[in-house]
């Protein structure tokens, strides 16, 4: 079995939904094969996958794309109050 570049753990062959941004936008993209961490969760993609993954994102159009809406919070790195920061 194949292990985990990053922990070691051990790695098994799965579907998997990954995030992508272009031009301003967030794209994602559902069923993408993967090797995943059984430990600490690191995708491992191969070249093909990796490149069509590229493709996709860049696409103008993408047969049955859905456009759809979700509520965010932004929350600014700099802007945490003094007295909720975490002293370390």
């Amino acid at each position: 079995m194949k292990k985990c570049y990053l922990c070691k753990g051990d790695i098994e062959k799965e579907l998997v939904m990954v995030e992508r941004e272009w031009n301003g936008k967030k794209i994602i993209i559902e069923g993408v094969p993967a090797e995943v961490c059984k430990q600490c969760g690191e995708k491992y993609f191969d070249s093909e996958t990796t490149l069509k993954l590229e493709k996709i994102k860049k696409a103008s159009t993408y047969p049955q794309e859905q456009d759809i809406s979700i509520s965010v919070l932004v929350r600014r790195f700099d802007r945490l109050p003094k007295e909720q920061r975490v002293s370390g």
